[in-house]
């Protein structure tokens, strides 16, 4: 969409998202006694903390269901957006290996992180899984034309059964039997995802209607949730060891069910979506509008395989805060100085690069329907 037809209440919202994630990445990359003392693994505090980490699965939610709200009524080919995707991470991924590899070599260095698999994962990123996220969100661009098509001949009721079906067996199953791992894919969280998003445009009439005083409580319960349950899957009962439930069940991760991650960030989709339109003329509309584009290189940048593993040694290496409350204070101001930091680089990556590319390659994808 052009910044005319863009509205920028879902613009700031992905903007927030990606804020999300980057703070989910900061809470389980610190240096915190909470974190890291094996001794505290089975505490409150502890739980509350690993809590912390599913704020990342509400930027995920958030992410996609933005897009799932607008290409969930297109029936075009998807290759078109496939190709701006997948130039996008290559530009990143393949860029960031050989700035890397130069620097070795300028140093005198053997450069032995030049294997072929790395290459591999900086040349051809969606087809090796070098970002879960973006691969997964690759195949639900690929899937999507043709769910919308599924949906527009389905009926109303089996269209909401289906929705409803995909998420029982992608959130709810992996809680009743954890050790049932192949039924929780990142690209079924996905297409769950895109269901979700698809019943939310297509059924708004269906949608109850959520006030911002609904969504703080629903947060509110939901990480309370997280907490308990976390808490208890660490008790180390015999029958939670005898079912396999992973500690990390309600957070994220490996072996995770997102469900409460999901639930929080559908009803603040919900809540952005049911809000008055605003005027794009708005100084902050303007400026929301100019950088949007720009979120997705921030999770490209600190998530890549090369960069992640010096970001967080070097945010990390000054002694953790003493108190809770400090924690509060400074926690927040690294994670929103980080963001913005990562936010320009990478507005200054897709103005001078990307776009370029992008509009060079314009009058072949408007071809392609």
């Amino acid at each position: 969409m052009s910044s005319k037809q863009r509205d920028w209440r879902f613009e700031l919202l992905r903007i927030f998202s990606m804020l999300l994630i980057v703070a989910t990445h900061y809470f389980a990359s610190d240096n915190w006694a909470v974190h890291t003392d094996p001794a505290r693994a089975g505490s409150w505090a502890a739980s509350a903390h690993d809590s912390l980490i599913m704020t990342g699965q509400i930027g995920v939610t958030l992410f996609v269901l933005i897009s799932a709200y607008f290409l969930s009524t297109s029936t075009h080919s998807p290759i078109p957006r496939m190709i701006k995707l997948w130039v996008q991470v290559v530009v990143y991924t393949a860029g960031i290996y050989i700035i890397y590899i130069a620097i070795i070599v300028a140093r005198g260095h053997k450069p032995t992180f030049l294997t072929i698999r790395n290459t591999l994962a900086a040349v051809f990123p969606v087809t090796m899984g070098t970002y879960w996220f973006i691969s997964a969100f690759f195949v639900m661009m690929a899937l999507a034309p043709f769910i919308n098509v599924l949906a527009e001949h389905l009926t109303k009721r089996n269209f909401l059964l289906l929705t409803g079906i995909t998420i029982w067996v992608t959130f709810i199953w992996r809680i009743l039997n954890p050790l049932t791992l192949q039924y929780f894919t990142d690209i079924g969280y996905f297409v769950s995802l895109y269901l979700i998003g698809s019943v939310i445009r297509r059924y708004s009439e269906l949608i109850p209607t959520i006030r911002f005083w609904i969504v703080f409580p629903v947060i509110l319960i939901c990480f309370a949730l997280c907490t308990v349950g976390t808490h208890i899957v660490r008790s180390g009962a015999h029958i939670i060891t005898e079912l396999g439930y992973p500690s990390n069940l309600f957070t994220a991760g490996s072996g995770a069910s997102p469900i409460f991650a999901v639930i929080i960030g559908t009803v603040i989709f919900i809540w952005v979506a049911q809000t008055k339109p605003l005027e794009h003329s708005s100084i902050l509309g303007r400026i929301v509008l100019a950088i949007s584009p720009a979120t997705l290189g921030v999770y490209l940048i600190h998530e890549n395989f090369i960069v992640k593993q010096y970001l967080w040694s070097f945010v990390f290496r000054v002694p953790e805060p003493p108190s809770i409350l400090s924690k509060m204070v400074i926690a927040p101001m690294e994670i929103i100085t980080l963001y913005i930091v990562l936010l320009a680089a990478s507005w200054g990556i897709h103005s001078l690069i990307i776009n370029p590319l992008l509009s060079i390659l314009k009058p072949r994808l408007t071809k392609i329907r």
